[in-house]
């Protein structure tokens, strides 16, 4: 399976959009806005504790205003995903290799 960049699977957790955009400097927090509903939320990771050393990434870093977060292990913003499924997305950093869990936080619904 290809791995994608986190854009291509972000939604809003309150209207579904996909026109989410990335509000803040890397390093302060990993706050979000949704362009439809004006909802707010992080995105954030959790570790796994497992890693795939072997696997190929070719996906870039992202732009400075497309949805991103840092890999649980070693901080980068150089990750990608890896599956998302069943309400879980499993992220892979192409920094470290170590494999995250994305977490939506701080979730304030918008209009």
């Amino acid at each position: 399976m290809p791995l994608r960049p986190l854009k291509d699977v972000i939604r809003c957790p309150k209207c579904g959009s996909a026109d989410v955009v990335y509000s803040c400097e890397p390093k302060c927090c990993f706050n979000h806005v949704c362009a439809e509903c004006r909802s707010t939320f992080e995105i954030n990771t959790q570790k796994t504790g497992r890693s795939e050393p072997d696997l190929p990434f070719d996906v870039a870093e992202p732009d400075s205003s497309d949805p991103t977060t840092a890999c649980a292990a070693c901080e980068s913003l150089h990750v990608a995903v890896l599956s998302s499924a069943e309400g879980e997305t499993l992220l892979l950093c192409g920094n470290c290799r170590a494999l995250s869990t994305m977490v939506i936080e701080e979730f304030v619904a918008g209009f």
